[in-house]
């Protein structure tokens, strides 16, 4: 780690490497729980991994209506003003989703292996596949701060997630 929290922050999103998704997407009508895999080199300890595991829980997403008529314009032009005033007219189209989680940390383990990173990786891996849950991912990531990959881990998610839920929402009539 740095003395610039933002920068660790930072190396430890962009360092993630994302080895085995989900195979399902979040669900669209009620909560999923994604199992998470992080393996991290121990810092200062050459040939040391730590496995950390644990579960992030994904609430249905809600759909969000945005109240136009709230908004409150100053110093802004003619352009913008009418622009505002199409948005007011369509506002019944407007949908935002919304989507929470939560770290469930009564499932959390942690553990340290010895070997190359590649190599616990590459087993932690073929632990999870062979374990049949498809709801599972197996993260590289930093071993400080390793939480950030988790962060990672869940927008990806929801970018894999929000067309079909869209779609599904659509369907039900729950949308527009």
């Amino acid at each position: 780690m740095t003395s610039n929290p933002d920068f660790d922050r930072w190396y430890a999103a962009k360092s993630a490497r994302f080895l085995l998704e989900p195979k399902h997407r979040l669900e669209t009508f009620g909560n999923t729980l994604v199992n998470y895999h992080l393996v991290s080199e121990v810092m200062d300890r050459p040939g040391k991994i730590r496995v950390r595991e644990g579960r992030l829980e994904a609430h249905q997403p809600l759909v969000i209506t945005p109240n136009m008529s709230e908004i409150e314009t100053e110093g802004l032009g003619d352009e913008a003003q009418a622009y505002l005033e199409f948005l007011k007219e369509h506002e019944k189209h407007l949908r935002i989703l919304r989507y929470g989680y939560h770290l469930k940390s009564d499932n959390f383990n942690e553990y340290v292996l010895t070997g190359s990173l590649d190599e616990v990786a590459g087993r932690v891996k073929g632990e999870v596949e062979a374990s049949g849950n498809e709801l599972s991912a197996v993260i590289q990531g930093v071993d400080e701060p390793w939480d950030v990959a988790l962060v990672e881990l869940w927008l990806r998610e929801i970018r894999r997630s929000a067309d079909t839920n869209i779609s599904e929402l659509q369907q039900q009539g729950k949308l527009f």
